[in-house]
């Protein structure tokens, strides 16, 4: 009896396991293929409520979680739309010089579904999102997409984004009133209907390579220059013919006196107590010395 009972509960066990398989089985091949429609775009943007034009673009990455694929005829549930908003570098500068620590507010956009379709409306929600004081800012808005039917007919049909405006308030209150042209071409991405094959994607250009870097000039000489004037000159009247020369001649031309040197008053480290200035002082007095043993010899030479 206790092995009749442990072999249907075995069989039961298993039986329950391979219903469940197949059910999950049948749920796995109903369901379409889920995926997201990515892209990004650069948009225009200015801040009307101050009449503040941004040269810089925005950047705004769209998300849809929408099938890349479905069969035509098929429904396309209404799904979320993530938009990660990027403000120029200048819009970035500007909010920042402004002391803005906080952003937060709704936003409004459209977006078709194929070409020539019905502009949808969508309103989106910015949470509370910090601005730091330097670096990139960045505020994911959030909202839901229109239900869509899939044309009857194996195509591509392309997801293009809208303008949008949004109304963005700071820490204070103060309401930043941003509006956005999107760009010529706003295609987000596309949902294969059918046996379409989906678009390949454009490979991207490859960076162009950095041209070599110009040599520097070469540092300047810091040698300095000595001043002009300081080339240090023999006393006046020393002719290199000795005092004998002076005697036998009679009376020879008296050498020049110089001039007056004003030493007082002259301020430690100032130009006169240069090495040069000092150089030159001491000539001047050999010079004196030299003019009061001429006129000696010339008084004893008289007696």
């Amino acid at each position: 009896m206790g092995n009749s009972m442990t072999n249907f509960t075995t069989r039961a066990s298993a039986g329950a396991a391979l219903v469940t398989g197949l059910g999950l089985m049948g749920v796995a091949a109903a369901a379409p293929a889920s995926a997201e429609v990515t892209g990004s775009l650069e948009y225009t943007c200015q801040e009307v409520g101050q009449n503040i034009q941004f040269t810089d673009p925005w950047t705004v990455d769209l998300t849809l979680d929408v099938p890349e694929a479905v069969e035509q005829g098929e429904t396309i549930p209404a799904s979320g739309i993530t938009a990660t908003v990027t403000p120029g570098a200048d819009a970035t500068q500007t909010m920042q010089g402004l002391g803005v620590t906080s952003l937060e507010g709704t936003a409004e956009t459209t977006y078709t579904f194929g070409e020539g379709g019905t502009a949808r409306d969508v309103a989106l929600t910015v949470p509370k999102t910090d601005v730091p004081a330097t670096g990139t800012v960045s505020v994911d808005a959030t909202g839901e997409s229109t239900e869509e039917t899939a044309p009857a007919e194996d195509v591509n049909v392309p997801i293009t984004a809208g303008d949008f405006t949004a109304k963005l308030e700071n820490q204070d209150g103060f309401v930043f009133q941003i509006e956005c042209t999107a760009p010529e071409d706003a295609t987000v991405g596309t949902v294969a209907v059918g046996d379409a094959e989906p678009p390949a994607e454009e490979p991207e250009e490859p960076a162009e390579p950095e041209e070599p870097a110009e040599p520097s000039d070469p540092p300047a000489d810091d040698t300095e220059e000595p001043p002009s004037g300081d080339t240090e000159e023999p006393p006046a009247g020393d002719t290199g013919s000795g005092d004998d020369a002076g005697a036998g001649s009679g009376d020879a031309a008296e050498p020049e006196v110089p001039g007056v040197v004003q030493t007082d008053g002259v301020a430690t480290g100032s130009a006169l107590t240069s090495p040069t200035a000092i150089a030159l002082g001491g000539l001047l007095l050999a010079g004196a010395g030299a003019s009061t043993v001429v006129v000696a010899r010339r008084k004893a030479a008289q007696h």
